[in-house]
């Protein structure tokens, strides 16, 4: 998605925070009270058998054993949140109905623990039980860690069943593909299983992302090259849908569970991206298509955790440098800014600054600025082995975690209330009406006349005295009634504010593209033979104009979002080779400032029904994609579409 058009204000802002957080905050002291909160993380790796488990075992008393001991270790140590990979390469570390059991928890992909042990579920209970939060770390595209593992997917792998979706990068590890939608929607999937099924604190993602620049995906790039002509724009789009629409996804079940990412250190260098930092190293912007820095201003993350894995004064990428530029890109907005340390080189480095005590000594210090700095609430150490390997860093982490201090929580963060600016709807169409809907029985007010019998009113709309509101819709009312496609509920009533039945919203579309009767051979469950919408409901479920709810029902009687009614439409209309063109999502929707409201599933259909005239917001700025449509919305919603066709 591009940027907001004040994009460049908040570029400002972060610049004066960023100069701010050097010379003039007060800092606070290097000890943290028992009152204080204070993220002290550390990441527990299931890939390759990092921390957990220590080899792969479908014996559920040496999982539980196993995972007793990394949680005691933990908490003797002071950490207060645990980030557990439960999702390291398209499979899961916990029971799940898209991916399958991991290779890593059992040996065998698909092969589940024995005893129905579920560790995510254990692993929550017992961090619980020790004081400390639980955090869901999933990595959202990768396949495969190995192009070795390739061939060795369980048969109900995503990828199995939607190979369409995979591609390699050039080490051959497999990849759902990030530029495909139906990706995205597998990953939210996920992140909705997780949320809804354990009691986890919060959703985390790592820093994979796009592998690499090589990555061939050209020919998801084709549906998308006319609205984004630079292909680097168009693939930071799409990373940049999956972070708003995971957001929304883990908020819309518990929107106490925090959502995080803990990206590439460096978002941009200033030598080749204004706004950057003053580095020159690998960024997540241009290597990884990841806007971090985007996401932060636009609030689509609870917190950020940056992973700073350099040490202070290390030419092209500093530490304090980069702390600093977080410190300021974040202190203008409600996010939470936590670092990500480099336990690992501490332990173990090959730099001299890392080494031995160098590095317990670098490690100590950069606690110790992280904590002097007001805008860093905090830190997560990769990881957990890197301690048990090291008594020296097992006692300086000990040390610095003597002073007990609680895990932030979603109680301490205002919850984001952003007021864009309000635009109002074009003057080169109407806007949708702005009355509430009066809540009305839609069953009893059907607004598709009976093909069996002469519709109300054909040709004498003017004869509806219920339309003061609306008079400047009456021409569209009256071509419609005209045609015998709408009728009013009465002589004398249109009932334009009266929610619309799926049933009539259906046969509306159904008739507007004047498909040809068919003969149908079965129709939806549901849907009865003595209704007289009956014929058409089967005809448009035969050319796929109906949408079924599933199991073969269609509730007829049920009201029609208006976002689904643009889906619908969208849907048909493109099969039909009417709508073409791809629709520019990011500025269809960015005139209306309730579009992260729009489920993902739709936002494409709003967009392009947005774009061709077909549907547009409300007068306060809002599209209102959850609303409940109504009578009146419908009808113009189906003459527009009637336009369109009979311009083609």
């Amino acid at each position: 998605m591009k940027r907001f058009d004040f994009s460049m204000k908040l570029i400002v802002l972060a610049v004066c925070a960023a100069i701010a957080v050097n010379l003039f905050y007060t800092p606070k002291t290097d000890i943290v009270s028992a009152e204080d909160t204070e993220m002290r993380g550390i990441w527990v790796a299931s890939v390759g058998n990092l921390d957990y488990p220590q080899s792969p075992t479908a014996d559920a008393w040496q999982l539980r054993v196993q995972m007793d001991e990394v949680l005691d270790n933990c908490q003797d140590m002071g950490f207060n949140t645990v980030f557990l990979q439960v999702r390291p390469s398209g499979d899961a570390l916990y029971k799940s109905d898209i991916f399958p059991w991991s290779r890593y928890l059992t040996g065998t992909q698909g092969t589940a623990p024995s005893d129905g042990f579920d560790p995510l579920e254990y692993a929550v209970n017992e961090a619980h039980k020790r004081g400390m939060q639980l955090h869901a770390w999933i990595n959202p595209y990768r396949v495969t860690n190995s192009s070795n593992d390739n061939g060795k997917l369980a048969a109900n792998n995503p990828a199995v069943l939607r190979p369409d979706l995979v591609l390699t990068d050039s080490s051959g590890k497999m990849y759902l593909n990030p530029g495909e939608a139906d990706s995205i929607d597998i990953i939210l999937e996920g992140i909705r299983e997780i949320v809804r099924n354990y009691d986890v604190d919060g959703i985390h993602m790592d820093d994979y992302f796009y592998p690499s620049s090589g990555f061939d995906d050209s020919a998801a790039y084709f549906k998308y090259q006319d609205a984004y002509p630079n292909k680097a724009d168009w693939r930071r789009s799409m990373v940049t849908t999956l972070i708003s629409c995971a957001r929304d996804a883990v908020k819309e079940i518990k929107p106490n569970c925090m959502f995080g990412v803990s990206p590439s250190g460096i978002w941009a260098n200033a030598g080749d991206t204004p706004g950057g930092s003053n580095t020159n190293g690998s960024s997540s912007y241009h290597s990884l298509y990841a806007d971090t820095k985007l996401w932060v201003e636009r609030e689509y993350l609870d917190y950020i955790m940056p992973q700073i894995y350099w040490y202070n004064g290390q030419p092209n990428a500093d530490y304090n440098t980069l702390i600093n530029w977080w410190a300021g890109v974040c202190a203008p907005k409600n996010v939470k800014l936590y670092i990500g340390e480099a336990a690992y080189k501490a332990a173990s480095g090959s730099e001299a600054a890392w080494k031995g005590q160098n590095g317990i000594n670098e490690l100590s210090n950069q606690v110790s600025m992280c904590r002097q700095s007001q805008y860093i609430g905090g830190y997560s150490m990769f990881e957990y082995s890197s301690f048990m390997g090291n008594s020296n860093l097992y006692n300086l982490i000990k040390q610095l975690h003597s002073t007990p201090a609680a895990a932030p929580t979603l109680g301490e963060i205002n919850q984001p209330n952003p007021q864009p600016e309000v635009t109002q709807a074009p003057e080169d169409k109407p806007s949708e009406p702005t009355q509430e809907p009066a809540s009305a029985d839609p069953t009893n007010a059907p607004i598709a006349a009976d093909p069996t019998s002469a519709p109300t009113n054909v040709g004498d709309a003017s004869k509806f005295t219920d339309m003061g509101e609306y008079g400047w819709a009456m021409p569209y009312i009256e071509d419609l009634v005209n045609q015998g496609i709408v009728k009013g509920i009465s002589e004398t009533e249109f009932g334009p504010d009266i929610f619309i039945s799926r049933a009539d919203a259906t046969v509306l579309l159904y008739r507007i593209l004047k498909e040809s009767d068919i003969t149908f051979t079965e129709n939806f469950d549901d849907v009865y033979p003595d209704k007289y919408y009956y014929d058409e409901i089967g005809q448009a479920k035969a050319t796929g104009v109906a949408w079924g709810i599933g199991n073969n029902l269609f509730d007829p009687d049920g009201t029609m979002q208006r976002q689904d009614m643009a889906t619908l439409a969208y849907r048909v209309l493109k099969a039909r080779q009417i709508l073409t063109a791809i629709p520019n999502t990011a500025k269809a929707l960015n005139n209306y400032w309730d579009w992260r409201d729009i489920d993902f599933y739709a936002r494409d259909a709003i967009a392009a029904c947005v774009e061709n005239n077909l549907m547009g917001g409300y007068g306060d700025g809002t599209i209102r994609p959850k609303d409940d449509a109504t009578r009146i919305e419908v009808a113009l919603f189906v003459q527009r579409i009637k336009t369109l066709i009979d311009s083609k």
